[in-house]
């Protein structure tokens, strides 16, 4: 509407500018009058031009500051809602004075930001569940109302609580909770679940405030469940979600399926939104590089699903219902990875960029942005607090406002050595990762450090090396995902092009991590600090309002693209392949991997852990070779059962050795023994005596077993090498095998949390291994003083340790 007046008036002057001159002297107007008024209309198009964007950024910042004044100062919603009659009767009477119109409606939206707030606000009365934290346990039931973000040792649910029971009475409450329940709950969207636990509020941390982020998300308790957790009813919740998340784990699942770790969580972040499974160290990796853009999902992955859903629409359907479709499917795809903040800003940038083409009209990224932003602030204000929209936002800012003018930058100072075409090339080289990456850490770096408090040194470098890559990791596993839903063998295949980009990538981000003074710690950025460099950067930043177009276009070359396939294809064979050693693998929290001179693989206990299992077996694996030769579980407790139940979902096994099942199964049990009758996996039962032959010269014994207690020591050995795995073994057992008289001697021993001097001094070894459980977990100086002898290793200490057996002699790496 106000571009139409402001044509209209643009006419209107010059019309009236002629006619007048026409009045007056009843003679046709001289050129110079018409150039006078047409030079009038130019600057009024200029104007308005102008005027346009600075109104909506104006607003939305208004929008902002509204929100932020009410959180700081609590005044009641009834005076906001009478604040507004300033504005309104403000923009009666000054109606027609832009300046003042302008600013009326800023005053106008201020306060609508103060008001949404207060509205947002949470009311918590007795009929709350946040009224029963901190009341003990008591029995709850509710539904799951979100996908299961499903770690290591729990299962996290969005869990809204309708009923609780209290001493014997049953009470109606209204809440959503954040539900830990144990990891093998298989409980799923829409599911009613009964579950026995406390409610508590959520805990404020030094540098974090966990309380405030999961009140972000309108949850106000955490219930941790005793014991099982019972599902009442399926199917309860809402058809379209329940579809949407169905693909969702059916996606997930394939991904597992066609690749290994830590490759496939990775591209489960990319793709699906689904980050928890990607283990510790890759994810410090990305964070210490600046790359963890990488993982989460941006406007890059909205603008490649927005060019695929509009070339297929157009196919099939008219070019107004194609810009429907598009929509729809981005709207689709947002709420299939969880709709962060990241996605949602992302997403109606994109959707507004699908309408400007449809309706041909330029869309100013500026404004997109800013109107994202004002959208999703009406939507949720909380979502201001959010630091992933934080950094989405001023990433997205950073490109519109820096990459053209650093592009020009370049392109005049390589004019100086080069020809003017010569200089294009080399900047358009670098627009795609060097120049994108530096605009965007001009405007997050401050923010980055201020947060997590560690400036990095090799983000660039880092970034203009693996940013070309992520378009083929995007269209090459989604395309793999999508046929291996549904032609598993053809996904296959189309999974080992992506999978060499992903390795490409993670080996990238982890030398660069590991890189000296590839980042550092430093202290804390005070807020006035980081409020005064953007006052300073955007202050000095001039900024044309004419539209911005960064041309983010990649262009890999198809030769450069086959050579990094085959390149990486080889360099995983090289270091993959067996090397006539043995490679014994201990991981912090008990997983051990072991493999023979000619690859045979065995892993131990799976630890408590299965991201870190997952990711060491990946990485030390061909990313085809999906078997493992054998696996052994030596007590049946949840923390071993653990990662041996990930990886008996995502590897073939070829045999389990297994001990006697416990008097009380739990549900992990339950699921490791389902899993083994559905896979139809050879299992053969931990007894004194068995002998299983893995490789020449190369064999698991089982030197002791004990059903009561569903525990087994196991020795390997490598020729005349001996590993002995004690670390269940009680001081009973350690006394019964004593006295059975066998020799107990080996080179090195992962040894039981408190071991006799007796059974120390029969083992003898050289090295003991210590299993840390948690990052607190050490030695009792009783276990160091009978081990005083053989050198120790801790898992706490060195996070892995990898022992390598070549001939009689062993290297510790």
């Amino acid at each position: 509407m106000e571009k139409r007046v402001g044509r209209f008036v643009q006419g209107f002057v010059i019309v009236g500018v002629i006619a007048s001159r026409a009045a007056a002297k009843q003679s046709p107007p001289r050129e110079s009058e018409i150039a006078s008024a047409q030079k009038t209309r130019r600057a009024m198009t200029l104007r308005s031009r102008d005027t346009a964007p600075m109104t909506l950024i104006y607003l939305a910042l208004a929008f902002a500051a509204g929100i932020i004044f009410a959180a700081q100062f609590n005044l009641p919603l009834i005076v906001f809602a009478w604040w507004l009659i300033l504005p309104l009767g403000a923009l009666v009477i000054w109606r027609r004075d832009p300046g003042m119109r302008r600013a009326q409606f800023c005053l106008l939206f201020f306060l609508l930001g103060a008001i949404r707030y207060d509205l947002a606000l949470p009311q918590l009365d007795e009929n709350s569940l946040a009224a029963h934290n901190g009341r003990g346990a008591m029995l709850l039931v509710g539904a799951v109302v979100g996908y299961p973000d499903v770690r290591d040792r729990t299962t996290n649910l969005r869990f809204d609580v309708t009923r609780v029971r209290i001493e014997g009475v049953w009470r109606e409450v209204s809440g959503v909770a954040l539900l830990q329940a144990p990891r093998e709950t298989g409980a799923r969207y829409g599911d009613q679940l009964q579950v026995f636990g406390e409610p508590q509020t959520p805990p404020e941390f030094e540098d974090f405030s966990y309380r405030e982020y999961l009140a972000r998300q309108d949850i106000h308790s955490i219930v941790r469940a005793y014991g099982a957790v019972k599902i009442l009813a399926h199917d309860q919740g809402n058809p379209f979600f329940a579809a949407l998340y169905a693909l969702r784990e059916r996606a997930l699942a394939t991904i597992h399926a066609l690749f290994p770790e830590p490759a496939a969580s990775l591209l489960a972040g990319i793709l699906l939104g689904v980050e928890s499974g990607i283990p510790r160290d890759v994810r410090d990796a990305f964070s210490a590089t600046n790359t963890a853009h990488i993982v989460a999902i941006s406007g890059f992955n909205i603008a490649i699903i927005a060019g695929l859903l509009s070339a297929l629409a157009r196919r099939v359907v008219s070019a107004h219902r194609a810009t429907l479709v598009v929509i729809l499917g981005l709207i689709a795809y947002t709420l299939l990875v969880g709709a962060s903040a990241s996605v949602v800003r992302a997403a109606i940038m994109g959707s507004l960029g699908v309408l400007a083409l449809h309706y041909h009209r330029q869309n100013d990224a500026l404004n997109a942005l800013f109107v994202a932003a004002l959208l999703m602030l009406a939507l949720n204000p909380f979502t201001l607090y959010d630091l992933g929209f934080q950094l989405s936002f001023l990433a997205t800012l950073g490109l519109i406002l820096y990459v053209t003018p650093i592009s020009a930058a370049f392109e005049s100072f390589f004019a100086r050595f080069t020809s003017s075409d010569r200089a294009k090339q080399i900047v358009g080289a670098l627009n795609d990762s060097f120049i994108v990456t530096l605009a965007a850490q001009i405007t997050t770096t401050p923010l980055i450090v201020f947060a997590f408090h560690r400036l990095s040194f090799v983000g660039l470098l880092t970034n203009l090396i693996i940013l070309p890559a992520q378009p083929a990791v995007m269209i090459w596993g989604g395309l793999a995902t999508i046929l291996g839903m549904i032609v598993p063998p053809v996904g296959q295949v189309i999974a080992w092009i992506a999978w060499a980009f992903l390795a490409f990538s993670i080996a990238v981000v982890q030398f660069t991590a590991s890189l000296p003074f590839g980042s550092i710690e430093v202290g804390r950025l005070g807020l006035p600090i980081l409020a005064a460099y953007y006052i300073v950067l955007f202050g000095l930043t001039r900024v044309g309002w004419e539209t911005l177009r960064a041309r983010l276009a990649l262009r890999p070359a198809l030769a450069l693209g086959i050579a990094l396939v085959v390149g990486v294809w080889a360099w995983n064979l090289a270091l993959t392949a067996p090397d006539g050693k043995t490679h014994v693998v201990f991981l912090d929290g008990g997983t051990t991997i072991a493999q023979s001179p000619r690859g045979a693989r065995v892993v131990i206990d799976g630890g408590a852990s299965p991201s870190a299992a997952l990711s060491a077996l990946g990485q030390r694996m061909p990313f085809w070779d999906r078997t493992i030769d054998l696996l052994v579980l030596t007590d049946a407790d949840d923390d071993r059962l653990s990662a041996l139940i990930a990886l008996l979902e995502r590897y073939d096994i070829r045999q389990i050795v297994q001990v006697a099942a416990p008097a009380k199964p739990t549900a992990a049990y339950f699921k490791w023994r389902d899993l083994i009758a559905s896979k139809r996996v050879p299992v053969t039962q931990a007894e004194v005596g068995l002998e299983i032959a893995v490789d020449r010269d190369w064999r698991l014994e089982i030197v002791f077993a004990r059903a009561e207690t569903s525990s087994a020591i196991a020795r390997v050995r490598v020729g005349n090498l001996a590993f002995l795995f004690a670390e269940s073994a009680s001081a009973d057992d350690q006394t019964a095998l004593l006295k059975a008289g066998d020799d107990l001697s080996s080179l090195v021993l992962i040894a039981p949390r408190k071991i006799t001097n007796d059974f120390a001094d029969a083992v003898a070894p050289q090295f003991a291994i210590f299993f840390a459980r948690t990052a607190r977990d050490q030695p009792s100086p009783d276990w160091l003083a009978a081990l005083a002898r053989a050198t120790i290793l801790q898992t706490r200490e060195r996070k892995v340790i990898e022992l390598i057996v070549e001939g009689n002699s062993l290297i510790v790496r």
